[in-house]
């Protein structure tokens, strides 16, 4: 495959707790922080942006088409059009192969892509009630578990799953703890030392003003973009809205300036700098002779992660600088509870397709669902662990769903960026027993 598209820019919110710093704003608003800090560090003026995809799980009660609103919060023109997509953990991911695709085939130029989650926010369900509840107790659903982190097919959680298939594959409980730690020690390490600074762009939280961002400088509304074929006088395009319904975005947008008191926000919130194999040792599995626990498993997290693609030929002429190529996409599909085999199954079918081998490869980013979905993936793929997420991963930063996709491949740029170049695969699991992987290039 000879792909034309090249990535521009990341950036990515830092990822909070369960009802932690950035549990007051919503996954849009968070999508919106990240796409605007990605706008910024492309440099290009936000009316080139002509599609924008972003990925969210947990879309229950977020409202119509939650990418639409990215756009609009962003301050992108009326004329850009969004898709929102939920591929479970993989969407963030997708989204950025699926702008590849478009750009690939000509049919947009620069296009952003991302993925959301504010898993503070998801709400509980009442299926029932529509139809109305006749006689006894109605069941309240939680939406975070449902639509997330339940498996439809074999009806249990991801993580009884994980720990029965753990125990099947002879992982043990010390591995799985020594790798927790390795993830917490090395996230610390990566803040300590500035490696996220050009991954994170800082949330400035507004105490009062509940679900506001507090910016410098708000972004400004982009121009529409009628395409100039379909220009004339006579036809639908020469329109503008009345007065009721023209948008006021200083009023409706999710930003505010100026003297507003707020909380600073600029690390992810549950990386442990005192984290301890003795310490993970006393935590309960989650299931009865189980070996995943709340340690070695990543928490319930918000966050949103966005990137700027464009065609390569468009960049250069425009003057912007390509971080890297998206070289391709492969995905795959298993048997639901064995997502701890899916990375490498990707990974490996992509490899196969460009005639590449592991060793090939510089840099592996590989969602951290579980301490064992890596490690089984690192001894599938024949890689070292210390290769492997070499920033730490999700165990340590946070696992905001819809998200995570979008972060590993961030991720992976500033890592290719700062060895100078060379090959990157980005792979992740997602449930229902599939997988994804992204191939990028960096010269």
């Amino acid at each position: 495959m000879n792909s034309s598209t090249v990535i521009l820019a990341t950036a990515r919110t830092p990822f909070g707790k369960l009802g932690g710093a950035l549990s007051s704003l919503d996954a849009t608003t968070l999508g919106a922080v990240a796409l605007v800090g990605a706008l910024r560090r492309a440099g290009l003026d936000p009316a080139e942006i002509e599609h924008v995809i972003f990925g969210e799980v947990l879309q229950a009660g977020v409202g119509q088409n939650p990418a639409r609103q990215v756009l609009f919060k962003s301050g992108l023109a009326k004329t850009t059009t969004a898709e929102t997509i939920n591929k479970v953990c993989a969407s963030g991911l997708l989204a950025v192969a699926n702008a590849m695709r478009l750009i690939n085939a000509g049919a947009n130029t620069v296009v952003a892509a991302g993925g959301m989650e504010s898993m503070s926010n998801a709400p509980y369900l009442l299926k029932e009630a529509r139809g109305g509840y006749r006689f006894g107790d109605g069941k309240l659903i939680d939406a975070m578990i449902h639509d997330g982190l339940w498996d439809a097919y074999f009806p249990m959680t991801m993580s009884t799953q994980g720990s029965i298939v753990a125990n099947e594959f002879g992982m043990t409980r010390e591995e799985q703890d020594r790798f927790a730690y390795e993830s917490h020690r090395r996230a610390h390490a990566a803040h300590e030392a500035g490696d996220f600074a050009d991954e994170i762009v800082a949330i400035k939280v507004a105490n009062k003003a509940k679900g506001k961002v507090v910016m410098d400088a708000l972004p400004q509304s982009a121009k529409a973009r009628v395409p100039a074929a379909v220009g004339g006088a006579d036809t639908v395009w020469q329109h503008e809205p009345s007065a009721r319904f023209t948008l006021d975005y200083a009023a409706w947008a999710p930003f505010v300036s100026g003297d507003v008191p707020f909380t600073l926000v600029d690390r992810d919130e549950a990386v442990r700098a005192d984290a301890s194999v003795e310490a993970m040792a006393k935590l309960k599995p989650l299931e009865k002779d189980g070996t995943i626990t709340a340690a070695n498993a990543p928490g319930v997290n918000d966050g949103a992660a966005a990137l700027i693609l464009a065609d390569a030929t468009y960049a250069r002429q425009h003057g912007y600088a390509a971080l890297a190529t998206v070289v391709d996409h492969a995905t795959v599909g298993w048997d639901s509870p064995y997502i701890c085999l899916t990375p490498a199954m990707a990974a490996q079918k992509l490899m196969e397709r460009h005639g590449l081998k592991t060793s090939d490869i510089a840099v592996w980013e590989i969602n951290e669902a579980f301490s064992a979905v890596a490690i089984t993936s690192a001894r599938n793929l024949g890689i070292g662990e210390e290769t492997l997420n070499r920033f730490g991963g999700a165990v340590a930063m946070g696992h905001p769903i819809g998200a995570s996709g979008a972060r590993i491949v961030g991720t992976l740029v500033n890592q290719l960026r700062k060895r100078g170049g060379g090959y990157g695969i980005a792979a992740i699991c997602s449930g229902g027993g599939q997988g994804d992987a992204l191939l990028v290039k960096m010269d």
